[in-house]
């Protein structure tokens, strides 16, 4: 009986030692991952409310990393798919200001302004920028997507020219020769 109750006593006392040396830590980038993978969940089931949710939380664990750029185009697409495209553009917006060099930022923005019908005054607005090359990205897709595809094209290939070691040429170059294809077909 003795020994029992001193068995006892030990597994308590180990078990209590091992939880005040456990692990505390909140991993906010972590969270924002599960939190982002469970309204992707949800966006597929057709459940948009909590699928907003998820990636509102998501931005708000991690709202301004690299990666944090996932959450706000899977919040802008999900707001396009009910038919908001005026609240998607600033995530689609904020994606791409955090992650530049991902050429599908790109393409959800320039599509989203399509959307809303203001493909010439962005043209007009690209243009007055002269800050950044990655800028004659916009305004080449911006072209493809008002319909004068030789333009955009061209726009697109002499930034490849020009910026060959860019991480966002290789997706120019694929998106270019798509297009190409499509145009030949």
């Amino acid at each position: 009986m003795y020994l029992k109750k001193l068995l006892t006593l030990i597994v308590f006392i180990s078990f209590s030692a091992l939880s005040a040396y456990s692990d505390e830590e909140i991993k906010a980038q972590n969270n924002a991952y599960r939190h982002n993978n469970k309204g992707l969940i949800y966006l597929q089931d057709k459940y948009y409310f909590g699928a907003i949710k998820e990636f509102q939380i998501a931005i708000d664990l991690s709202p301004n990393t690299q990666a944090s750029s996932v959450y706000y185009i899977n919040l802008g697409k999900t707001y396009e798919e009910i038919g908001y495209s005026n609240l998607a553009m600033p995530y689609f917006e904020k994606a791409l200001s955090l992650n530049p060099l991902n050429f599908n930022n790109y393409l959800k923005l320039v599509e989203n302004y399509k959307k809303q019908g203001i493909v010439d005054s962005k043209i007009i607005e690209y243009q007055k920028k002269t800050n950044s090359p990655l800028n004659d990205v916009i305004i080449g897709l911006l072209y493809i997507q008002k319909g004068h595809i030789t333009t955009g094209i061209t726009m697109l290939d002499d930034f490849c020219n020009k910026e060959p070691d860019l991480l966002i040429t290789s997706g120019i170059k694929a998106y270019i020769d798509r297009l190409v294809k499509e145009k030949l077909e």
